[in-house]
C-alpha cells in the first residue's frame, strides 16, 4: 500500500465513493476501480443530509474507507450499509465540513491529531458518548490522554505513525559503507548522498530544529533561522522535496535515502527487502490518526457503532495491515501479520517516544515565519 501523509501529512491515495462489497479488492485492500481524489472533488460529491439510519457515510483517508473486508464486516454485524469517500488532506476535509455548516452528510471522519485539536477549537466535532464505546478498553491508555484531545472526549486515536528515513541498503553499503542510525548521517555524508526530504515545512524545519536541540513547535524566529541555515548545508545532497515521488527511485538506487512517513516506507520495505526504514536515534516526530464524529452528523448512533467496531482487536489488526501503520489497539497489536510485526520501526519504543516530539497547531503569524524560510529553502533564494 503506497500512502503518504497530507500537506503536513499528505497521502497519495485513490479517492472513491464505494458501497461495502460493491467492488473487488485490489492487492492491498483498495478498490481496483478507485478514482483519483481530484476527480472526486471535480464531480462535487455530496451526501444526503437527511438519511436512512441504515446507511453510514464516512469521510477519511483511503485505507480507512475503502477496505471492503472491514466495511462488509460492519454491515454483517450491524445491518448498516457503509459508503466511504476519501480525501487527500486534512485541509480538504476541514474545508468541506466548514463550508457545509454541519450539513455535509458524513457521520464519521478521520482527522489527524493536530486537525482534531483545530476542529475541537472550532466546535466542529460531536462529543463522544463513551457508554456506547465498550471497546474503548482495547485502546492503550497513553493514547487516550494525548495532548491533542486529553481524555479522548471528541476523538479516538486509532493509528500511530512516525517520520523517519528509508534507505536503499545496497546503494548505501556500496557508496558510503556504514548504514545510517541518525539524522546527522545526512550531513556527515552529504557529498556522497542523493536524498529527498518530504515536501512539508513543519516536518523538515521541525527536524532541523529538533537536531539543534529545539522543539518541533518552536516559535522563536532566531531558532527557526538557524534551522534554515542547517538545512541549507544539506542542499548539495537534496535531489528534491517530495512526499510521494521517491519510492521507485529509491528502489532502483537512483536515490539513496529518503525522509519518509512510516506508512509509505514500511509498505515499501514489506515489498522490497533491500529497503529499510528506521527511526533516528535522536528522536523524530510522532503522530496519530483519529476517528471522530463531525458536528451535525445525521447518524450519530451508527457513528458510535462504527467507532466501537473499529476498536475490535481483529479489525484494528486488519486496518494496520492495510496501511502499514502501528495500531493503538493493545490487543490488536498481537494480531497483525508477522512480517509487519518484524519491522522494528513500526512502533516507537517508550525511549524513542521520550526523545521525540509531536507537531502541534501554531498561530498564523508563526506559520508565516516557517513558510518564509521554507520558500527560501525550496526555491534556492538563500
Amino acid at each position: 500500500m503506497n500512502i503518504s501523509r497530507r500537506k503536513f501529512i499528505q497521502r497519495s491515495l485513490y479517492a472513491t465513493s464505494a458501497l461495502a462489497g460493491a467492488s473487488s479488492l485490489g492487492a492491498c485492500g483498495i478498490f481496483e476501480n478507485a478514482k483519483q481524489s481530484s476527480e472526486t472533488e471535480e464531480q462535487g460529491v455530496t451526501r444526503p443530509v437527511t438519511q436512512d439510519k441504515r446507511t453510514l457515510y464516512i469521510y477519511g483517508w483511503a485505507t480507512y474507507v475503502n477496505n471492503a473486508e472491514v466495511l462488509e464486516g460492519f454491515t454483517k454485524q450491524t445491518g448498516i450499509k457503509v459508503v466511504g469517500d476519501a480525501y487527500d488532506s486534512n485541509e480538504v476535509m476541514l474545508s468541506k465540513l466548514e463550508s457545509s455548516s454541519g450539513r455535509s452528510g458524513y457521520s464519521i471522519i478521520y482527522p489527524s491529531d493536530y486537525m482534531a485539536t483545530q476542529m475541537i477549537d472550532l466546535k466542529l466535532l460531536e462529543p463522544l458518548n463513551k457508554k456506547l464505546l465498550p471497546n474503548l478498553r482495547n485502546i492503550s491508555e497513553n493514547y487516550l490522554n494525548a495532548p491533542h484531545d486529553p481524555g479522548a472526549n471528541f476523538s479516538i486515536p486509532v493509528s500511530l505513525g512516525t517520520t523517519g528515513i528509508a534507505y536503499n541498503v545496497k546503494a548505501i553499503q556500496s557508496i558510503v559503507g556504514e548504514e545510517p542510525t541518525d539524522w546527522n548521517y545526512l550531513w556527515e555524508h552529504k557529498e556522497k548522498l542523493r536524498i529527498t526530504l518530504v515536501n512539508d515545512p513543519r516536518e523538515v524545519m521541525g527536524m532541523a530544529l529538533h537536531i539543534l536541540g529545539n522543539s518541533y513547535n518552536t516559535k522563536e524566529q532566531d531558532k527557526i533561522e538557524k534551522a534554515f541555515a542547517k538545512l541549507r548545508e544539506l542542499m548539495p545532497a537534496i535531489a528534491n522535496f517530495t512526499t510521494d515521488a521517491w519510492r521507485d527511485p529509491l528502489a532502483s538506487g537512483d536515490l539513496m535515502m529518503c525522509m519518509a512517513f512510516s506508512g509509505d516506507a514500511i509498505s515499501l520495505a514489506r515489498q522490497d527487502p533491500n529497503i529499510k526504514y528506521f527511526l533516528p536515534n535522536s528522536g523524530t516526530s510522532i503522530w496519530t490518526d483519529t476517528v471522530a464524529i463531525p458536528k451535525g452528523a445525521p447518524n450519530v448512533e451508527g457513528a458510535h457503532a462504527w467507532i466501537n467496531y473499529v476498536m475490535q482487536p481483529e479489525i484494528a489488526a486488519k486496518i494496520s495491515d492495510a496501511n502499514s501503520f502501528a495500531t493503538t489497539n493493545k490487543r490488536g497489536k498481537t494480531m497483525i501479520p508477522d512480517d509487519l510485526k518484524a519491522i522494528k520501526a513500526l512502533e516507537p519504543s517508550e525511549e524513542m517516544i521520550a526523545k521525540s516530539g509531536r507537531i502541534t497547531k501554531l498561530d498564523p503569524e508563526v506559520l508565516q515565519i516557517y513558510d518564509g524560510y521554507w520558500t527560501r529553502l525550496t526555491t534556492g533564494l538563500g
